[in-house]
């Protein structure tokens, strides 16, 4: 949280939807790859399409003008893949940065992660030194996205009900 609140108050707000936008049209990459394992031909299409018009028409992600035409974020990654194929949620637990998770929505993270760096935009790139600021970008402005902070709600309960949450929420995402 400190450097979120860094990276808040160094950052105007615009400037910080700039970064968010272009990370979100990188990651256009994982939501491709995830759509076709997931045989979602229709969502992929959009995705790349998305990631043509963003990367041209929206100046390398910058702005966000697919999302404007209609052309809405077809969000996915290897956690929902598995999911989808039936792999249980496993142990919930807390992510250092990244926040509540499960087994096995970290493990398509770390999948999701290797694959970036493998075979995706990172690759392309190889720079170590890019690569890595990069992905620590990524994990402050996800973490800045979400506005929820712990402590907040005030109940003893709180770890139960955000471990209940995040499982609905994910079950819910896989469905979809």
């Amino acid at each position: 949280i400190p450097v979120v609140r860094t990276y808040e108050f160094i950052l105007p707000d615009y400037v910080e939807d700039r970064v968010s936008n272009a990370i979100d049209n990188i990651n256009e990459f994982g939501n491709l790859t995830n759509n076709l394992f997931q045989l979602k031909f229709k969502a992929a299409g959009i995705t790349l399409s998305r990631f043509v018009v963003n990367s041209t028409i929206g100046v390398a992600g910058l702005w966000d003008p697919a999302g404007i035409w209609g052309l809405k974020r077809q969000a996915e990654d290897f956690g929902r893949t598995l999911g989808h194929y039936g792999v249980g949620n496993g142990s919930y637990i807390v992510l250092p940065v990244m926040g509540p998770s499960n087994i096995r929505d970290t493990t398509g993270l770390i999948a999701d992660t290797a694959a970036f760096s493998l075979a995706g935009p990172a690759a392309l790139v190889d720079n170590t030194v890019i690569t890595a600021a990069f992905s620590g970008t990524s994990a402050v402005d996800k973490r800045h996205r979400v506005p929820f902070r712990y402590h907040q709600t005030g109940s003893p309960f709180e770890y139960e009900l955000l471990r209940m949450l995040y499982t609905m929420k994910s079950d819910y995402d896989i469905a979809n």
